[in-house]
C-alpha cells in the first residue's frame, strides 16, 4: 500500500462507476492516501490478474454481482473462491440478498457484500479496516523512512539531470561544493574533494546529506526560473520541504513509542531539549505532505 491505495473494480455501468468513484477518491484523500482506481467491466478483464499475482498489488476488490454481458452472480463467486486471492473483496448488488444466498450456498467466507445503495458506506468500513496497519506507528516508521528515501532519489535523479544541462551554466556548482559540503565535513573532506575533482557530482551524492542536496537543487532552479512554466510553482511548493520531509525523518530517527492513558500509543522524539510528539493526526498530515512533494518532484520532469 505505502502512500498509493490502490482499487480494483469490476463495474459495468461508466456513469455510476465515475460518480462513485470519486467519491471514493474522496474518501481515500481524506486518510491521507492516493488513490489510484483501476477499473474492468467485466471479470474477464481480471482473469489473468486473479492467476499470476492474486491481486497482491490490490488493496481493495469491488465487483458488481450482477454484470451484463458476462459470468453470473454463481459463477463470479466460484471463481473468485478458487483463486488464491489475498485482497479484502466487496460484493455489490442492488438485490443484495443474491449475493448472501450465493455466499452461503458456496461457503465462501471471509468476503463482503452490500446493497448498491449502501456501497459508499461500505466502502468506507473496509477502507478503514485496511489502513489500520498501515497506521500502526511502526508501520508509520518504516513508511516515512521509505517514501523519504525515494523522494531523496528523486532529488539526485533531478541533480544529475540538471548539472549535466545548460542549467548549471548560471549556477556556480564548484563553489558551492566546497562552501555547503566540502569545508563542512569533519571527516574524509580530503577524499570527498579528491572524488568530486576527478568524477564529478555523481561520485560524491551517497556522500551529500539530504539537506544539502534539496538547497543544492532549489539553487540550481532559482536561477533557472524562465526555463519552464512549472519551475517557479515547484520552488514555491518546494520550499517547505525540509520542515515536512528532512526534519520529520530526523525526528522520526530519534523517537520511540509511548503508551499514554487510555492505551492510546504515540510516537514521541526528544532532540537536544525539544520534545516532539506524533499521533493518528500527525501521521494524516505527514502522508498528505509526502504525497505533496512526491507529485512535485515527477512533475517537475515533465
Amino acid at each position: 500500500m505505502k502512500l498509493n491505495y490502490y482499487v480494483l473494480w469490476v463495474e459495468d455501468d461508466d456513469s455510476w462507476f465515475k460518480t462513485t468513484s470519486e467519491l471514493f477518491s474522496e474518501t481515500i484523500i481524506d486518510y491521507g492516501f492516493n488513490p489510484i482506481i483501476e477499473r474492468r467491466k467485466s471479470l474477464d478483464g481480471v482473469v489473468n490478474q486473479i492467476v499470476d499475482s492474486g491481486l497482491k498489488k490490490f488493496d481493495i476488490f469491488l465487483i458488481d454481482f450482477k454484470l451484463r454481458n458476462s459470468a453470473d452472480g454463481d459463477n463470479i463467486i466460484d471463481h473468485v473462491r478458487n483463486s488464491n486471492i489475498f485482497t479484502d473483496i466487496i460484493f455489490y448488488s442492488s438485490d443484495k440478498q443474491s449475493i448472501v444466498d450465493s455466499i452461503r450456498e458456496h461457503l465462501f467466507e471471509g468476503v463482503y457484500h452490500s446493497d448498491r445503495k449502501e456501497l459508499e458506506d461500505k466502502f468506507e468500513k473496509v477502507f478503514k479496516t485496511t489502513i489500520k496497519k498501515i497506521e500502526e506507528i511502526n508501520s508509520m516508521r518504516g513508511l516515512i523512512v521509505g517514501e523519504t528515501s525515494e523522494l531523496d532519489a528523486l532529488i539526485e535523479e533531478h541533480l544529475i539531470t540538471y548539472t549535466q544541462s545548460p542549467f548549471i551554466e548560471k549556477f556556480d556548482l564548484k563553489k558551492f561544493i566546497e562552501k555547503e559540503i566540502v569545508n563542512n565535513l569533519e571527516k574524509r573532506k580530503d577524499k570527498i574533494d579528491e572524488l568530486y575533482k576527478s568524477d564529478g557530482l555523481t561520485s560524491i551524492l551517497p556522500h551529500i546529506d539530504a539537506a544539502k542536496k534539496w538547497q543544492m537543487l532549489r539553487g540550481i532552479l532559482k536561477k533557472n526560473t524562465d526555463y519552464k512554466i512549472f519551475i517557479p510553482e515547484f520552488i514555491e511548493k518546494n520550499s517547505t520541504y525540509f520542515d515536512e520531509v528532512i526534519d520529520v525523518r530526523n525526528k522520526f530517527a530519534h523517537s520511540q513509542v509511548l503508551v499514554k492513558d487510555g492505551g492510546k500509543e504515540v510516537l514521541k522524539a526528544l532532540i537536544g531539549e525539544e520534545h516532539f510528539e506524533f499521533d493518528e493526526d500527525s501521521f494524516k498530515k505527514i502522508r498528505e505532505d509526502l504525497i505533496k512533494h512526491r507529485n512535485a518532484l515527477v512533475k517537475l520532469k515533465g
